[in-house]
């Protein structure tokens, strides 16, 4: 069998690729000939079947799923092109269709380790004549439906993206006319989503391109049950379909599997455009397997599901298989020299630049946070460039309510760039909320290093304003909203977790200055988006000002990141565990298999494995090396206190995506992924340069162990690229075996405690302490540990 072959280059489809990239400003309306029309056509069900009595196919699947009101039914699909001309159901016996004689097959057996689960193989094969355009699909159908049910396709629908759509350009911002009204809803540009309106058609469709997991989960809020159906990436036809459709009166809904995936209209950065999915060709012989696993289950709660589905996510696919390429010291010293490059020597001012320009954003993609990595190495030259990054920055930076602007140019002039360039005095909130957290990290880091006499005191005072601005609007407002002003302090834009990495920096704050008042006011607005945004929604949102409040990956880490710092501040438990089911939506967004890029593009003639790639937001559809912009080492506190491995393995798989993007010298680019905004950079790391990718880069090589062992119990994790094995246990401590096997002279940070040491919070600064071993290109050594002690033999 051949899928159709079409041109999937179109003159729309590369200036979408264009504006994804930032180079223009595309206004919506170029996409206006694509727009949805409320036609009978339109309004028409296309997979739910009109049928009010279905023939069991397999009863043992209508079984399973008969707590959740849900029956399977397998479909042969034809299409027009890109538009589903016919859903035809299947008999036990097959079907005849056409002149056409096609025969199936489907099993189903338990999932041993799980009762909750069941494994589903289908079978579907030509066995007489020959046909074009056309596949098949499978398609689990839920009466007693709701539209309170949370509906999520990892990093593509949270919460079936019920969101109100407004037709905006390309980090244009919300229209003005919603500037400091309180009474919004979440917003978006057109994105693949059940319609919020009554009456409307509401029908999804996303291809495996665009999803961190081949998966999709609804929570039913009524009958207290999750459900989870989870496959493969493609067939021999190409990427698979995931299709969610609710009957007009929103009492049924299906939720459908089609090999290959052929969407209607293909999603861009900004809106839709003409889709160049095809169906395929087949002849007889032709076949096409389907292997999905299904879990039906108890779940009391949004968090339940998502905890369900971090531990599910990987049990299709199976294990993935990283590369060992850089080694952390390599990684250091790659981006150093990166982060040097962006030094501005300028007559007057002097900086770290975060980007390709000779401004300081703060926040978000670096400001005020790739000095961080450049204090921790330790030397004058370093901390004096640091120095006058701040005496630059942070005085001339800030507002009159205490925030800072969204960037500031190399003439000291402050600017907007947030999509509000008129109103230069709005600024997204996560850039402040980013500066709070990781200003009190860097001084906190300087003291660590005994050089607590470099903290300026005019540094400790404008970083003060700057969280009694935060507490001020909270009290003033009851969130800190999506964009706030740098004038007054009011809120600009309201809603969104864009605040989410505020709680944890008023928490770091409440102990730097010694102000009880930022941790009351940290922890009330941390149990806010907790129940908000987490519990009532399940999904975290607007953490990026070019897109506009879609849920995203970045305010996932970031909320869990603040939980931790709670944690780490009070000792309370809850703010661990929090963080933690925060995490479980953060591996939503980051991809759980060796994602397969086409033949031709360089990262797949590489052997690239992107297991762990994380996806933006449900606007900007594109998988990036690692966490904008953090070391991701929540994940390893949580491994840390807990022992359990899963999120030591997510982090493992960030890690190694990250080196997967790593060109000679260092050089990094943020867009990996073949997604359909962007089909000119498609799989390629191409030229471009990415500064938050150096930054992420060398806070996971500093931040983080090579190695981690509690000495006297069962933890063991290896987090460089190098490999390692306990040859000997004793009462005395650990012998280990360390190999490099990497083309880098490699010096690898091992963090070795007991148990007991690992129930108090890790804090901020500990990787200042960590020994390290130094291995030569293919050396190996052994390693005895006693009394958190390194002996080498």
């Amino acid at each position: 069998m051949t899928p159709e072959k079409t041109n999937r280059r179109s003159f729309l489809t590369q200036l979408a690729g264009v504006a994804a990239l930032g180079s223009i400003s595309l206004p919506f309306d170029a996409f206006s000939e694509f727009k949805r029309e409320s036609t009978e056509r339109e309004l028409k069900n296309k997979w739910i079947s009109d049928k009010k009595v279905l023939e069991p196919i397999m009863p043992e699947v209508d079984d399973f799923l008969k707590s959740i009101h849900g029956q399977i039914r397998l479909l042969y699909c034809k299409y027009d092109g890109a538009q589903l001309e016919k859903a035809s159901e299947f008999n036990s016996e097959g079907l005849q269709i056409n002149g056409n004689q096609w025969q199936s097959k489907l099993e189903v057996s338990a999932v041993k380790s799980d009762p909750t689960g069941i494994d589903l193989n289908v079978q579907v094969s030509l066995k007489t004549g020959k046909v074009r355009d056309s596949g098949i699909a499978v398609a689990f159908d839920f009466n007693k439906w709701s539209t309170d049910n949370y509906v999520m396709l990892p990093a593509s629908v949270y919460n079936g993206n019920r969101m109100e759509i407004t037709n905006r350009g390309y980090a244009e911002g919300l229209d003005r006319k919603y500037l400091y009204q309180q009474n919004i809803p979440l917003m978006s540009v057109p994105i693949p989503q059940l319609s919020p309106i009554k009456g409307a058609v509401s029908r999804l469709e996303v291809n495996t391109c665009n999803m961190a997991t081949p998966a999709m989960c609804f929570f039913s809020k009524e009958k207290k049950r999750g459900f989870i159906v989870l496959t493969h990436q493609n067939t021999q036809s190409g990427d698979n379909g995931f299709i969610v459709e609710e009957s007009e009166d929103r009492q049924k809904a299906s939720l459908v599997i089609s090999a290959p995936g052929v969407r209607e209209k293909k999603p861009l950065f900004v809106g839709f455009a003409e889709s160049t999915d095809r169906g395929a060709n087949f002849e007889a012989g032709d076949q096409i397997n389907l292997h999905l696993r299904l879990y039906s289950f108890e779940a009391l709660s949004i968090p339940d599901l998502l905890e369900k589905f971090m531990e599910v996510r990987k049990s299709v696919t199976g294990p993935n298989n990283p590369r060992k390429l850089i080694p952390f010291s390599q990684v250091i010293t790659w981006m150093t020299q990166r982060i040097d490059s962006r030094w501005f020597q300028g007559k007057e001012f002097q900086f770290y630049k975060p980007e390709n320009a000779d401004w300081i954003s703060f926040g978000w993609i670096g400001g005020l946070m790739n000095t961080f990595p450049m204090i921790a190495l330790g030397d004058g030259m370093h901390l004096e460039r640091v120095t006058k990054t701040f005496d630059f920055a942070i005085p001339r930076g800030q507002g009159d309510a205490g925030y800072f602007y969204g960037a500031l140019n190399h003439d000291g002039k402050t600017f907007g760039r947030e999509g509000y360039d008129e109103f230069p005095e709005i600024v997204l909130t996560r850039k402040n909320a980013d500066v709070l957290f990781w200003m009190i990290k860097q001084f906190k880091l300087l003291k660590a290093q005994g050089k607590a006499n470099q903290i300026k005191p005019e540094w400790e005072h404008h970083i003060q304003r700057l969280a009694d601005a935060f507490v001020k609007t909270w009290k003033e407002n009851g969130e800190w909203g999506n964009f706030l002003n740098v004038i007054n302090g009011k809120v600009a834009v309201y809603n969104t977790t864009s605040g989410a990495q505020a709680p944890g920096g008023l928490a770091l704050a409440a102990l730097y200055y010694d102000k009880p008042e930022y941790l009351k006011t940290a922890i009330k607005a941390a149990n806010f988006y907790y129940q908000r945004d987490f519990v009532k929604t399940g999904q975290t949102t607007a953490h990026s000002a070019d897109t506009l409040q879609n849920a995203d990956a970045d305010s996932a880490y970031a909320f869990a990141q603040s939980l931790m710092a709670l944690y780490e501040v009070t000792r309370d438990a809850q703010w661990l565990e929090k963080s933690r089911q925060l995490c479980h939506l953060f591996s939503s967004w980051t991809t759980s298999f060796d994602y397969e890029l086409p033949d031709h593009t360089e990262l797949k003639k590489n052997g690239a494995k992107l297991t762990g790639i994380i996806w933006a937001s449900t606007q900007n559809k594109h998988g990036a090396p690692g966490e904008c912009t953090s070391s991701c080492d929540v994940l390893f506190k949580i491994y840390r206190a807990t022992g359990e491995v899963r999120y030591a393995e997510l982090l493992r798989d960030i890690i190694g995506a990250h080196g997967e993007s790593i060109r000679t010298g260092g050089y990094t680019n943020e867009r990996l992924t073949y997604c359909d905004a962007e089909p000119g950079s498609v799989g390629n790391r191409g030229n471009h340069i990415t500064g938050w990718n150096e930054l992420n880069g060398i806070l996971m090589a500093m931040e983080l162990p090579g190695i981690y062992l509690q000495a006297d119990g069962n933890n063991f994790f290896v987090f460089d690229q190098v490999e390692s094995e306990i040859v000997k246990r004793d009462n005395n401590g650990v012998t280990l075996k360390i190999k490099n096997p990497t083309a880098y002279e490699a010096n690898v940070a091992i963090f070795a405690e007991t148990t007991q040491q690992a129930k108090e919070p890790l804090g901020y600064t500990s990787f200042l302490n960590w020994p390290k071993i130094a291995l030569g290109i293919g050396e190996v050594k052994v390693v005895r540990i006693e009394n958190s002690k390194i002996i080498i033999n």
